[in-house]
């Protein structure tokens, strides 16, 4: 049996006291220690990915560290400004659109003014604003700062004169990545400044937003370069050949080691009276030149790059349809046919096996526009269309589409044809200012229930008709039209008409060439019937997307509505660096990221 003495020879009387009395002036250091070391490492592990650490301002409590390629300056020749003033010109006429938009955008943008003050500065993005006559001191300090790495937009016929005023060619332009091949003629209505979808400069608008330039003195640019955001067409958006490779926008980054450039093929003061467009695109491309991260929803699901809708109006000469529906089987492609019911249930066993293969949508009962018909007679007429194809298919509820007879219909249409379980409509092409699709928002109607507008965007047979083209000239036109829907990154919706497709036709001849060039082209552009173009993008209207770049991280969030996956949803980064893809990782456990594919040099 062991026993433990405990012998009470010295006591500690501190040892009786509570651990916070015995801490005592120390315990404040402890506190403050505690939350201090976790705060420092969480501090070290954000500048690590490209956090800016805050810093104690005077105009504010605390305030970002501005990032030095955040910054933008608009150069303000004096050069150019004494020339204009022997012209009878004034300089400011061409800055002060630049500088309303600096202070409707809240931007703290410099002017810089000489020599000095450009070469003071190595990073941000210089703003060249229409100056016509530079020296050659400047032009070497404008292409010293955009080789130190600084980004530089320049506007018009800059730098095309010297420092005498007298005429010095392109060369300045060149050296910022663009040729120029001539002018837009006066007289011509290619004035429509059309965008690029998805673009690394245009990428808030639609693809095919115009922008009206004006019939102004500054004559509009033909400019070619390594990429192209814009380019200058007519309102139905038809590109003429000799101007198929040109642009109205184009940028390029020679090196990584060097800034990039941006030219405008126009002036300011084309614009200037209708800048709300204009500084959208604006806003995209500084950023852009600031080698900023950005990400948006793609408008077209897996990766795709563009969407193309082949349809048959199909009214007179309805047995041809046959052929059509057979030259569309041999590229595995259902396509839509809008037929007229009430020559359609004249060929009950055509329309059949049309439904069992292809997707029907309605043309209407009659041929005969619905515009500027009473609502009670449109009504009339919609529940006549329905009836007629009840009568020979049965089942209609899957017929959803429409197109206007003679494309003619008004705000009275669309509310009815949503009314009578409608939910696609096959418009005219200057229906939409875009070439994608649009939900059309009506009081109380919830966007499962809405009806989505779809554009025309092709020349259609009647188009071509009068062109009075040959079989060639007539494929070629349509691949033409296809080429550019993929560069533009938009819709495309060829409607061909079914008595316009007899045999020996122009059309019909034409159409093989065409088809095996769209079958050439199906891994990037989505080949769709109208109805699966309106339930993607009434999908994509159930994602959102929301955004942020901190330091040389891109933070972006997905919200999807509903219980349902979104099925193919892509997004397009626009890349910081030429060529460079983006690496992704997920701030949540367990998410699954997603795959990442090449577009271009500047985009993933």
């Amino acid at each position: 049996m062991s026993r433990i003495d405990i012998h009470p020879q010295v006591v500690d009387h501190r040892s009786s006291r509570s651990i916070f009395r015995r801490i005592g002036f120390y315990l404040p250091f402890f506190v403050i220690l505690g939350v201090a070391l976790p705060a420092l490492v969480y501090v070290v592990m954000m500048q690590i990915n490209g956090w800016k650490l805050p810093v104690l301002g005077l105009q504010q409590v605390v305030a970002r560290v501005a990032s030095p390629s955040s910054r933008v300056f608009l150069y303000v020749s004096p050069t150019s400004k004494a020339y204009f003033a022997t012209i009878g010109g004034n300089y400011d006429t061409l800055l002060n659109p630049w500088r309303q938009y600096f202070v409707d955008r809240g931007m703290n943008a410099s002017e810089l003014g000489s020599l000095a003050d450009i070469g003071s500065q190595s990073e941000g993005v210089l703003i060249v604003p229409s100056a016509l006559a530079l020296s050659d001191q400047e032009r070497e300090a404008i292409l010293t700062f955009k080789a130190k790495g600084g980004g530089v937009l320049a506007t018009w016929a800059t730098g095309t004169r010297n420092g005498a005023g007298d005429w010095a060619g392109w060369q300045l332009l060149e050296a910022l990545g663009a040729k120029v091949n001539g002018e837009i003629s006066a007289d011509s209505e290619a004035r429509q400044l059309t965008l690029n979808g998805e673009s690394p400069l245009s990428y808030q608008l639609p693809a095919g937003t115009r922008i009206w330039m004006g019939k102004t003195t500054e004559s509009l640019l033909r400019l070619t370069g390594e990429s192209v955001a814009a380019r200058f067409m007519d309102w139905p958006r038809v590109l003429d050949d000799a101007r198929r490779s040109e642009g109205a926008i184009v940028y390029s980054e020679t090196t990584p080691d060097t800034g990039r450039s941006v030219v405008f093929a126009f002036a300011e003061t084309s614009w200037e009276s209708r800048p709300f467009v204009p500084r959208q695109v604006i806003d995209d491309t500084l950023k852009w030149l600031q080698r900023q991260p950005s990400v948006v929803r793609a408008a077209w699901p897996n990766g795709k790059l563009a969407a193309q809708v082949i349809e048959m109006d199909t009214e007179q000469g309805f047995e041809n349809a046959a052929a059509f529906a057979d030259m569309m089987k041999a590229i595995g492609y259902r396509a839509t046919f809008y037929v007229l019911t009430s020559v359609a249930t004249q060929f009950p066993d055509l329309l059949r096996s049309l439904a069992r293969d292809f997707e029907i949508g309605y043309h209407g009962d009659v041929h005969v526009s619905f515009k500027d018909q009473t609502a009670a007679a449109q009504e009339q007429r919609i529940v006549n269309m329905k009836a007629d194809l009840a009568g020979v298919l049965g089942d209609i509820s899957g017929i959803t589409g429409f197109r206007a007879p003679t494309e003619g219909y008004d705000n009275t249409t669309e509310l009815l044809l949503q009314k009578h379980g409608i939910r696609h409509h096959a418009a005219d092409p200057s229906r939409l200012e875009g070439r994608v699709p649009s939900l059309v928002k009506m009081d109380g109607v919830p966007v499962a229930d809405s009806l989505i507008v779809l554009a025309r965007t092709q020349r259609d047979d009647i188009n071509l008709y009068w062109e009075k083209l040959s079989v060639e000239q007539t494929s070629k036109a349509l691949i033409d039209d296809f080429d550019l829907v993929l560069n533009t990154a938009s819709l495309g919706f060829l409607s061909v008409h079914s008595q316009n497709f007899g045999e020996g036709s122009v059309l019909r001849s034409a159409m093989p060439s065409f088809l095996d060039h769209v079958k050439k082209k199906r891994n990037m552009v989505w080949l769709a019937s109208g109805g699966q173009v309106e339930q993607w993008w009434r999908e994509r209207e159930r994602v959102s997307l929301s955004s942020s770049v901190s330091g040389k991280r891109l933070d972006f969030n997905i919200t999807v509505k509903g219980n349902q996956p979104v099925n193919g949803f892509t997004l397009v980064v626009m890349n910081p660096q030429k060529g460079v893809l983006p690496t992704l990782r997920s701030t949540k456990v367990g998410t699954v990221l997603p795959q990442v594919m090449r577009l271009d040099d500047y985009r993933a």
